[in-house]
This record gives structure tokens, sequence and C-alpha cells, in this order.
């Protein structure tokens, strides 16, 4: 059973016991620079969100959250007077692009059920990958003192990560809507050196 199944599972296991089923949208504002070097991502992360709502203030919710991140990076290795040093490699520049998307499924505990304002906490995993786009150039010194220059460009995929995820935050119902602030936070597991393993958001939800 691949990690897609797994946890789609509980999620229409979950449906069969539910009381009520609820969708919406889900905004949120990173807190932590989801890339290494200098950060040039976008500040916000949005996707739907679907949460089943269960027995004795028990939920579970799954997202389908999108963020746009990149960065840049270049570097050029000079002497002590300032001038390109050589033979070998003289400079070095790497602009990065990913569309990133991640599927956090949470089990969540509502208190004060019978009130407007329900504070809840959450827990749970997260699946994630990244499209990436990079594309730079390298420049190196020839024993003449000649530079050479040639430009690379690459797409492929990130590897799928998982991430243990915790939240708290509040409902808050209005009619036939529902106002969920929270603060989520993130840690993912796996070994890619492109993106933080630390990852903390506040959200605003809005569901029907």
């Amino acid at each position: 059973m691949n990690k897609l199944a797994l946890v789609l599972l509980p999620i229409f296991s979950a449906i069969s016991l539910a009381q009520t089923v609820s969708v919406g949208v889900l905004g949120g504002v990173p807190l932590i620079d989801q890339t290494y070097n200098h950060d040039e991502s976008r500040p916000y992360v949005i996707g739907p969100s679907i949460e089943v709502r269960l027995l004795a203030g028990f939920a579970l919710e799954a997202d389908a959250l999108y963020q746009r991140l990149g960065n840049s990076f270049s570097y050029q290795l000079l002497d002590s007077t300032g001038v390109v040093s050589g033979p070998g490699p003289a400079s070095f520049a790497n602009r990065l692009r990913a569309n990133m998307w991640e599927f956090p499924l949470l089990g969540k505990y509502y208190f004060r059920r019978d009130s407007a304002w329900q504070p809840f906490i959450g827990t749970g995993w997260a699946l994630r990958f990244a499209n990436i786009n990079q594309a730079g150039t390298e420049t190196s010194i020839d024993a003449n003192g000649a530079p050479n220059t040639f430009a690379f460009r690459d797409s492929f995929r990130s590897d799928l990560e998982v991430g243990a995820t915790v939240a708290a935050g509040v409902r808050y119902r209005i009619g036939h809507f529902a106002i969920l602030p929270e603060v989520r936070y993130t840690r993912w597991g796996g070994s890619n050196g492109t993106f933080r393993k630390n990852e903390a958001a506040l959200f605003l939800g809005i569901s029907f």
C-alpha cells in the first residue's frame, strides 16, 4: 500500500461515521522561510479543505495546500587584489522556482462544543512534493586565464516527503459559515536539502 493510500483510507473510514461534513478554503502566511540561501518565495499558502465532524468533539481534516517557492544563490571567487582567481571555478549563479503541494491529514478535538467559539487542537501527518525548475550559469578560468561560461537548466520533481503536524486554533460559527484561525507547525522528515525541515504558518479557514 503506497503513502497516498495510507492517507486516504482514514478519510473514507471517517466519512461513514460522520455527523457533519464541511468544505472550504484555507489561506495562510508562512512564519519561516521555506528555502535556504536568498528566499524569494511568495508570502502565502492556499488551498481547499474538507472537515468531517465525528462524535464527542472529534473531527478529521484533509487539505491540499499550494505554495510558490523560490530562491537565488551566487558567488564569485576573488584573490587578495580583488581580481577573479584562476585557474578553476570563478563564479556561480543559480535561480530556483518550485510549485509545492502539501497534503495534511489532521485529527482534531473541539472544546466547548455548545459555544459559538470552539477552541481546537489537532495533530497528524502530511505529505509534500514539489515540481522544481532551476537555471543558472557557471564560469571557470582555464590555465591561460581565459574565462569559460556555460549555462544550465533543469526541471525535476522532488521526492515525496512525510511530516508530523500539530495545530491549534478556534472555530467561530456565523450562520451557515465558520471562520477558523489557527497556527500550524510541521516537522518534515527525509533528506531534501532544498527545503527546510521546519515549517510554521498562520492560517485562516472559511468553511460552509
